[in-house]
């Protein structure tokens, strides 16, 4: 196990080990590298901290077992690295050696499961006093903070070791923010989280809530700063001279008395009212000031949400198994009340009324010692989330949950702004503040999103939502049969006739490399995440009732897991064919990656759905997703069709060089094979849009128009198969060929002669009479103009 960092002060040392750093090394520069917007200047500026609080007397700094000169005598704050060496998803054994003198120590980190992975060991067998552990980075990126205390006999020292833990498949500095940008946007306040390991700096935003978490974390960082104003109020509270008004009797006057209240108690007194009050105009000093009525609301309204926050979070940690913060985190918060608490109980406090507001700007508060940092501070506390800077950290939930939520608004971000949808219902989903004050989604359904896109007099409607729960029971039309399904995320589209189309998606932060047929490297999703899409795929069924019977069919067209992969422009999706081909594959998708993921996903979106900009048939827009090769598998033996009474209309051949037998079996309706070139036909329509073809209306020569041709017979046809021109004899062709082109060969049942030709069949090129269409859209066709086509 390789040793990553190492310190030694006068107290103790801390060193940190970790396997397999080499590979997280070269991952995290082959993301940057990719990254052609990010110059080396760029790169270069991107320091490596480790933050120390207080500062420390480094005597020694070694980094990958080299070490590096330090200035003697210097006290740190900070040191930056020249390379990174913290990563997500890693193992890192964490030790302290203390000096003998040390009796204990213990980590003093919020969350329980962390504390608790930490062991002091001092005794006999152990020379040195240690404090070890191990810490699993996971997908929480950000600052890692360790603190800890230690005592050396009757004092107790803190000190707090952070450093940044980085991510691989993403670019802190890029990436995280753009996403943080547009959850916020539309879940203000998601992000945070209590529960995570790791502190991220909290971003400028426009939105602000009343977010206790928060509040908790401006306040944790504006503590000793506030607390350090309120004692100097309380050393020097602000008074003012206020006049007072008594009414007294003449042998309780005292001072200078004025000479009209002077000769008035005179006169009162040679006329014998010894018992009269007179008014008297007094200035004393007061505290009762608006700025004091200000601070003692500060002070209540501060204590008062400590106490809610402690309470709460005492509730939710209560059980025993599902402890989650540490009892140090909790004995620090009741610590944060008690110097509130001296505060209130002060006798100036005491004479202090009710904050009524101020009138008019003070003074007193924008620039007397104490008030003025106790009145910044809670302005920004009142609003924390437009003035938090840097100076405020507070954790996020982790960069897996973040990138799942940022792929399923970013779908919807394609879906208004690319693909010509507008919002019909803008409900969100909803969110519950959870046991240690995070917010969390409820289900999909009920917030999903709805879209419709108007196309001619029709329209077609969608819906996108987020973890939709799809359960056993059959109250849905749409159901998991044996255990529930919950993909990640689920876009909807329904037509007039009420069909209904479904592509799953499922955001997974994780990356396999692969080297590709010219040995680059490419980034691919795991293969268990492609394992997961085939059975979200098979596990959804729906079931509708038609005439009274029930039909069972798989609603889902295809399932396809989204990745932070990275792609150099020019460069395919390597999914790219198993997503034609069996609607299963992966989009890498990055707010970063212009020029692979985005653009991959938005071009199969406007394949399937069609884009902004353009006008498109309801009905062509159907028929392009049903005659998609992944749609068109069924079962072996079976055959897929959208159109059951499928027919095409094409123009028998010339006479040259045929038989005469040939065209009369077609005359008097005995024929029973029709060829016709693969090419031909592939122009238009591909395999198993051939293999759907139930009818031939096979053009002949008109009595009325030799120039042009007519249908006046429907061929059912009982079989396809596709053989190279030598193959097919005399008799079926009407004349024998060499050629090794290859032919569809239809074989023919008994013809149907319709009640009326249809008129007009054009015959060169033979391409031009070629048109699919379907019984129903025959009937009442006269001539060939008015037959209407089905996939255009």
């Amino acid at each position: 196990m390789a040793e990553l960092f190492y310190i030694e002060t006068k107290l103790f040392s801390f060193s940190i080990h970790c396997n397999n750093i080499k590979k997280r090394q070269q991952s995290y520069e082959a993301m940057l590298a990719k990254r052609e917007e990010l110059s080396k200047e760029d790169k270069q500026e991107r320091k490596h901290t480790i933050r120390f609080s207080p500062i420390l007397n480094i005597q020694k700094l070694v980094v990958l077992d080299t070490e590096i000169l330090l200035e003697q005598g210097k006290v740190y704050t900070e040191i930056d690295l020249e390379t990174p060496i913290f990563f997500e998803n890693l193992q890192l054994q964490i030790e302290w050696e203390f000096d003998e003198g040390v009796t204990s120590a213990k980590l003093t980190h919020r969350l329980q499961r962390i504390q608790e992975a930490f062991n002091f060991t001092l005794g006999r067998r152990v020379s040195v006093p240690r404090l070890t552990g191990v810490i699993q980075t996971r997908n929480d990126v950000g600052w890692q903070q360790l603190p800890f205390e230690y005592q050396i006999g009757d004092v107790v020292y803190q000190q707090a070791i952070s450093f940044e833990i980085l991510p691989t498949k993403m670019d802190l500095h890029t990436d995280l923010p753009a996403m943080y940008q547009r959850l916020d946007k539309d879940y203000p306040l998601w992000r945070f989280s209590l529960t995570t390991s790791t502190t991220q700096d909290v971003s400028r935003g426009k939105k602000r809530g009343d977010f206790s978490l928060l509040w908790l974390a401006h306040f944790q960082s504006l503590r000793q700063e506030f607390e350090a104003g309120l004692q100097a109020i309380k050393n020097a509270p602000h008074n003012r001279l206020e006049g007072t008004t008594k009414r007294i009797r003449a042998d309780r006057l005292k001072g200078r008395i004025p000479n009209r209240l002077a000769e008035k108690v005179r006169e009162d007194c040679k006329n014998g009212r010894l018992d009269r009050r007179y008014r008297v105009e007094k200035k004393i000093l007061s505290v009762d000031t608006p700025e004091n009525r200000f601070i003692k609301m500060v002070v209540q309204v501060s204590k008062r949400r400590l106490n809610h926050f402690h309470q709460k979070l005492e509730r939710a940690n209560q059980a025993p198994d599902k402890q989650v913060l540490s009892d140090a985190f909790l004995e620090e918060i009741a610590k944060w009340k008690e110097p509130l608490g001296r505060m209130e109980s002060q006798s100036f406090l005491r004479d202090v009324g009710a904050f009524q507001g101020l009138r008019r700007a003070s003074l007193v508060l924008q620039q007397k010692n104490g008030y003025s940092k106790v009145y910044r501070i809670w302005q920004e506390l009142k609003f924390y989330l437009d003035v938090f800077g840097k100076q405020a950290t507070v954790s996020m939930k982790s960069v897996a949950e973040i990138y799942e939520v940022w792929c399923f608004l970013e779908i919807r971000r394609l879906l208004l702004e690319d693909l010509g949808f507008t919002d019909t219902k803008i409900s969100k989903q909803k969110l519950k503040q959870g046991r240690f004050l995070d917010y969390q989604f409820t289900d999909g359904f009920s917030g999903a999103f709805a879209f419709e896109r108007v196309e001619g007099d029709q329209k077609i409607t969608a819906r996108l939502a987020h973890e939709p729960m799809f359960k056993t029971s059959k109250n849905n039309d749409i159901y998991s049969y044996l255990v529930p399904q919950q993909p990640d995320i689920l876009l909807e589209i329904t037509f007039p006739n009420k069909k209904r189309c479904i592509w799953l998606f499922d955001a997974k932060y994780r990356i396999q490399l692969e080297k590709g047929t010219e040995n680059e490297i490419y980034d691919k999703v795991p293969s268990d995440a492609i394992n997961q899409m085939h059975r979200y795929r098979d596990a959804l069924i729906q079931e509708l009732q038609v005439e009274g019977e029930t039909q069972k069919s798989r609603p889902v067209f295809g399932a396809f897991a989204l990745y932070p992969g990275l792609f150099k422009e020019g460069t395919e999706n390597p999914y790219r064919e198993a997503i034609k081909k069996i609607g299963i594959g992966a989009f890498p998708l990055l707010p970063s990656a212009e020029n692979s993921g985005n653009r991959w996903l938005l071009e199969f979106l406007q394949i399937q759905i069609g884009m902004s900009g353009k006008e498109y048939q309801i009905d062509q827009i159907q028929e392009k997703i049903y005659v998609q090769e992944s749609v068109r598998i069924p079962y072996t033996g079976m055959k897929q069709v959208l159109y059951p009474d499928l027919v095409m209309t094409v123009a028998l051949g010339g006479k040259k060089d045929r038989t005469a037998e040939y065209f009369e079996a077609f005359e008097n309706g005995t024929a029973n094979w029709f060829h016709i070139k693969q090419d031909t036909l592939q122009r238009k329509y591909k395999l198993h849009i051939v293999n759907e073809i139930q009818f031939l209306a096979l053009g002949m020569t008109s009595e009325c128009n030799p120039k042009t041709k007519q249908i006046d017979r429907l061929w059912p046809v009982k079989k396809v198969t596709l053989v190279p021109r030598k193959a097919i004899s005399k008799k079926k062709a009407g004349k024998a060929s060499d050629s090794k082109d290859m032919y569809y060969l239809f074989e023919l049942g008994e013809p149907l002669r319709l009640k009326e030709p249809i008129e007009r069949l054009p015959h060169q090129p033979i391409h031009n009479s070629i048109r699919l269409t379907t019984l129903s859209k025959l009937e009442n066709a006269k001539t060939f103009k008015d037959v209407e086509a089905v996939y255009n």
